[in-house]
């Protein structure tokens, strides 16, 4: 009789304590959501000079404004700072790596055109798959994309 691989595949290895490997935790079902996760690095991530983490609201985050052009960037910042609430925060973006790196501790992105030859619908596309629950905008129209 030859042993079960289901025996072998069961028999525990520990690993040593000083290893420092990460250890593994499981969630209940429908654990945290990726809008929760998401939002809970966001808050994570952001401290004050003292290093100490601090909390922050959706509201506090910043509207990303993307595209390739900086004059089209800087016409876009001028009318959402009109039209939005004074205090909003705007960060104008002329890379699709930048736009990867902040999107997830945004409160929108506003796409203004293309990105590193990457056209708005194609980058409204990718950030829908990756972010889910971050709100994405983009101004190009049909006719702007076929230049």
């Amino acid at each position: 009789m030859t042993p079960s691989l289901a025996a072998s595949v069961i028999e525990p290895h520990p690993a040593p304590a000083s290893a420092g490997a990460p250890r593994l935790r499981l969630l209940p079902k429908g654990g945290r959501t990726r809008g929760a996760e998401r939002e809970h690095r966001t808050r994570a991530d952001q401290r004050d000079e003292g290093g100490v983490r601090l909390a922050a609201t959706r509201a506090d985050l910043p509207v990303l404004i993307a595209g390739r052009d900086a004059a089209r960037r800087a016409e876009v910042h001028r009318e959402l700072s009109e039209l939005m609430p004074a205090g909003m925060r705007f960060e104008e973006l002329g890379a699709f790596w930048e736009l990867l790196a902040q999107a997830p501790s945004a409160r929108m992105v506003i796409l203004s055109g293309e990105l590193d030859e990457l056209p708005a619908e194609s980058l409204l596309h990718t950030l829908g798959h990756r972010y889910p629950d971050l709100p994405v905008v983009s101004l190009e129209t049909a006719s702007d994309g076929e230049h």
